[in-house]
């Protein structure tokens, strides 16, 4: 009888997450419409939403944020980009959440080591914006607005956690959504183009974006923002699909693994493909248990990539192309402008500014190093790039001390985030998309969010889903 009623239990805590996902995809679905058939009214209504569901419910506001990172849709306001301010909204949200729970604020900003090196990451971002002495230009504070709302994401997602339930929940959110997302762009690809409902949802990118190509970009800006979304998501996909208890879970990590992987070589991103690769050797060594069934996967994947590889070659012309010269003018350029101001860089978001006078050709506030590296050390200087990189090395630290983990949400997340940075680093060689991808970084600061109040527990223990 207790076997049967704990089964029972089960069930339907997990057709209760189920119902969460899709809930959040068919309000998500309506909005949709609703845009294409009224955009004037998308906002009323999106804000009307978000006002019922903060006062029944906050976790809906966040789940629906999840869900919706894909669709950054701008308005023709005096604010135009709406979803900047979502985030500080969340923000602020969960402070007041935590103080009605009498949590204390200080712990939450600065409860770790974690938490204090990201505030120190923005202090320098931010204080090399205010004392380079460079006039500043629309695009550069946006650029600065853009990392403060990522940061307040971070810290909304941490503070909001509280049980392995909504770790669950999280997981499944993002996974529907990145299959909608994947589902998008097949559609792109059987239409050969951006199709009519692109610039339904963007309609100011009929006058901004490039030429069909044959590259899908789903609902993201271009194509090389899907692919960096994608190797995001795809290190979680992984993680459910193989470790995952939850039945709902492992199918939709199943379906959005192979739904992602499709979509990464549409995209035909170069660096988008190496970073998944990465993530793949990742997860053969990290979540196959036996030394010998790593070591033959290693091989098969070899020989599969070895098979398959002329045939991608032949298909997609791009992959054989190698760069113009375009990328080493830019890194070039970079480089100068760090070696310039090694201690603070140019400032945060000024490279946007000041690259023109470097590389012929370029407009000014469109154009980022295609480099992470270069782009930290020439915006940020020396200063801003340690700190950003010695962040990212204590999730990677934790990260490895929790993959080995008897819980599976914990190895899970630990895995996600290990993935989610590792692609980062592969991809950001040769592509800086924090600044171009809104949806990009927003998912990036989550990631880390999510791994700092799953695997570090800073201010409260995680409760276990039994135990919710």
């Amino acid at each position: 009888m207790t076997t049967d009623s704990s089964s029972y239990a089960v069930r339907l805590r997990d057709n209760k997450e189920y119902w969460v996902a899709w809930s959040i995809a068919g309000v998500a679905a309506s909005l949709a419409a609703l845009f294409i058939c009224q955009p004037s009214l998308v906002l009323v209504g999106l804000l009307i939403f978000l006002l019922l569901a903060a006062a029944l419910r906050f976790d809906l506001v966040v789940y629906w944020f999840i869900f919706s990172l894909p669709w950054y849709p701008l308005f023709n306001l005096p604010v135009r980009d709406v979803y900047l301010l979502l985030r500080f909204v969340l923000f602020f949200g969960v402070w007041i959440l935590l103080r009605r729970k009498d949590r204390s604020v200080r712990e939450w900003l600065l409860g770790s080591r974690l938490k204090k090196g990201v505030m120190l990451f923005v202090g320098i971002s931010a204080t090399s914006f205010f004392s380079s002495g460079i006039p500043a230009d629309v695009h550069t504070y946006r650029e600065l607005a853009l990392l403060v709302s990522y940061v307040m994401v971070f810290y909304a997602v941490e503070g909001w956690l509280e049980s392995s339930a909504q770790i669950d929940r999280v997981l499944k959110v993002l996974l529907v959504s990145t299959i909608g997302v994947a589902a998008f762009g097949f559609y792109q690809a059987l239409e050969g183009g951006y199709t009519d409902l692109y610039f339904r949802l963007y309609p100011f990118e009929r006058q901004e974006i490039a030429p069909w190509s044959g590259r899908i970009t789903s609902l993201l800006f271009q194509e090389n923002s899907l692919a960096g979304y994608l190797n995001l998501v795809m290190p979680f996909a992984i993680a459910c699909a193989v470790l995952a208890k939850d039945r709902s879970l492992k199918f939709l990590g199943l379906v959005c693994a192979c739904a992602g992987a499709v979509a990464m070589v549409l995209t035909q991103s170069r660096g988008g493909l190496l970073a998944l690769g990465g993530v793949l050797i990742a997860g053969i060594w990290f979540l196959m248990p036996r030394l010998i069934t790593r070591v033959k996967l290693l091989g098969g994947s070899v020989l599969a990539c070895m098979l398959l590889l002329p045939l991608l070659l032949n298909r997609f012309e791009r992959l054989q192309d190698t760069d113009d010269g375009s990328r080493m003018l830019i890194w070039a350029a970079a480089g100068a402008l760090f070696l310039d101001h090694p201690l603070l860089g140019v400032g945060y978001g000024n490279f946007r500014f000041l690259s023109p006078e470097l590389v012929p050709g370029a407009v000014v506030g469109y154009l980022d190093a295609h480099n992470i590296y270069l782009q930290l050390l020439a915006a940020t200087g020396v200063a801003g790039f340690l700190s950003f990189f010695i962040i990212l090395g204590l999730f990677i630290s934790l990260a490895l001390k929790s993959i080995r983990a008897q819980d599976a949400v914990s190895r899970i997340v630990a895995f996600g985030v290990l993935g989610a940075i590792t692609s980062t680093l592969i991809h950001g060689t040769v592509d800086y998309l924090f600044g171009a991808s809104p949806q990009f970084g927003a998912l990036f600061w989550i990631v880390l969010g999510l791994g700092s109040r799953a695997l570090a527990g800073t201010s409260s223990k995680i409760v276990p889903a039994s135990a919710t």
